[in-house]
């Protein structure tokens, strides 16, 4: 069916896009932290905003996400660190009636022989230089792993400050894995098997083998080493969406923002002089239906596999060299499944992270009676168990998975043993998370494209001028406020460019030995030495 040419969809139907805001039209296509923050800010400043998303409820609970006895559930359980300035400034924005997240929390690492050690509310402690703090408050803690061997993790410390020390050294981190890093400096097997891998596999979503050094030392920095506090995170204590997506939907809409939802891209018009896109295309997921949006910028806010099926689909954006590079990236398979159970167990830690239960995926395991209001006084204790890295899991059936679930919780929380499953869900998701795999760092796009009016949002770009890196909802919300002032910048419409608040500054310890290494770095380079890292 031919596209309805130059129409808005809206709740009483299809009407032509007003002249008045031509030089305005911004259209987003996917909703999440990205699309949804780029949207917010353009509305509110006066452009006139159409966010496409292809699930049928943007903001919302999926429907199709239910139990057996009907419960609806959100997929997986995502933290908040310490340093998401912009995510809670956001939420302070929003006015919400209560305050959506839970106070900073411990968490148990565990392996299948017992406990391996906790993680502190580093906050709560003196403060300290940054990885002195880690190491004084961590010592007295339990830890099944021996001191020699968690010494052996300090030469790995020494390249914090050499990978960033020029842009080649950054590239040749990036092309090489983590694994070989970590045998480069020595860190012994025990460390690397009991404590490095799974954080990495819960952290990253792939084993050290299949992940950059240059991502691994980024996401690292940001989420543990930078300062004493980095490593504290709290959790929602209900569904995201229904938290935190549907109040910025809704100021979306109150701003006169239209979020739209069933709509999927099949295409893009670009002008034949500028090569600039005119408009966008989507059909309607219920009735196949297609309609197209004038639009004078677009922000694509979708992940990497979404990306590689727009660019396959659409000749304007396969025929320009960074779109095309979105070819090379790699995305990774996870599983989420919530488990309730007939009685009530106490877990020592809200939330726990698993290593060695199986032999290629990560997990985690939420106590959501701890975490969440809605379960807070249930008569049976309720768990969401999350697995990454799951590419081995997902043909298993639900039931295997449950299974493996209560089997896992049960070696770390015995009381579960005699506990019986009164209901379950288990929900797939495969290619969904980026996959910062060796040398891929060049594929990345950056916000900025080749068509001078299309810009990228989402945690997988590259050259974001904030310190949040890896897999992180700060990031992601930080790039789409990047992308939203971009597209201000573009059009020259006006308003006020978004607000973005960057991380603490490196200490001074920490700024004086990269100010070190790069000067090492430089002198180094002219006598042709090579970094001992390299």
């Amino acid at each position: 069916m031919a596209a309805k040419a130059a129409a808005v969809d809206s709740p009483s139907g299809f009407v032509d896009a007003p002249s008045s805001v031509e030089g305005r039209r911004v259209v987003i296509v996917g909703g999440g932290w990205a699309g949804f923050g780029a949207a917010k800010h353009l509305a509110e400043q006066g452009y006139d905003v159409t966010l496409l998303e292809a699930s049928p409820n943007p903001g919302g609970l999926s429907s199709g996400w239910r139990t057996a006895s009907g419960k609806t559930v959100e997929a997986g359980m995502k933290g908040f660190w310490y340093q998401y300035k912009n995510t809670f400034k956001l939420i302070k924005e929003l006015q919400l009636p209560a305050w959506p997240l839970t106070d900073f929390t411990t968490s148990g690492f565990w392996n299948p022989k017992g406990l391996v050690t906790e993680a502190p509310v580093f906050s709560k402690l003196p403060q300290l230089p940054t990885l002195i703090g880690q190491f004084v408050h961590t010592a007295p803690l339990y830890w099944a792993l021996p001191l020699e061997d968690r010494l052996t993790m300090l030469p790995f410390l020494a390249t914090l400050a050499d990978y960033v020390s020029s842009e080649e050294a950054f590239e040749k981190y990036d092309k090489m894995s983590a694994y070989e890093l970590f045998r480069k400096c020595g860190v012994s097997t025990r460390c690397y098997n009991e404590f490095l891998r799974p954080t990495l596999l819960v952290g990253l979503f792939a084993p050290p083998e299949d992940l950059s050094a240059a991502a691994v030392l980024e996401t690292l920095y940001f989420y543990a080493l930078a300062h004493q506090n980095d490593f504290d995170v709290c959790w929602p204590r209900g569904a995201i969406a229904e938290l935190i997506f549907q109040p910025m939907v809704e100021r979306i809409r109150a701003a006169g923002g239209r979020v739209l939802g069933s709509r999927l891209v099949t295409g893009l018009t670009t002008d034949p002089k500028t090569g600039e896109v005119v408009s966008v295309e989507a059909a309607d997921r219920s009735t196949g239906e297609t309609f197209s949006y004038p639009a004078d910028a677009l922000v694509f806010a979708v992940g990497i596999t979404g990306m590689q099926k727009l660019v396959g689909a659409t000749p304007a954006l396969a025929q320009k060299a960074d779109f095309r590079n979105v070819m090379e990236l790699r995305a990774l398979d996870v599983i989420a499944t919530r488990v309730w159970f007939d009685r009530r167990v106490a877990t020592r830690y809200p939330a726990n992270v698993l290593s060695g239960f199986e032999p290629t995926a990560g997990a985690t395991f939420f106590n959501l009676n701890d975490l969440q209001d809605e379960y807070r006084d249930a008569p049976g204790s309720v768990i969401s168990a999350d697995f990454y890295h799951a590419n081995a899991l997902l043909p298993l059936s639900d039931e295997a998975i449950v299974q493996r679930v209560v089997e896992h919780v049960a070696k770390c929380e015995p009381g579960f043993k005699g506990a019986k499953v009164v209901d379950s869900i288990v929900l797939r998701y495969p290619k969904a998370v980026t996959h910062f795999s060796p040398g891929s760092y060049p594929y990345r796009p950056f916000q900025a494209t080749s068509i001078p009016n299309i810009f990228m949002a989402g945690d997988w770009v590259k050259g974001v001028p904030h310190g949040a890196n890896g897999l992180s909802q700060e990031r992601a919300y930080v790039t789409g406020l990047v992308a939203a002032n971009l597209v201000m910048q573009r059009l020259g419409g006006g308003g006020q460019p978004a607000e973005v608040l960057d991380v603490d500054p490196d200490e001074p310890h920490i700024a004086a030995a990269r100010t070190a290494a790069r000067s090492a770095r430089q002198f180094a380079d002219a006598l042709g030495i090579r970094s001992p890292f390299l």
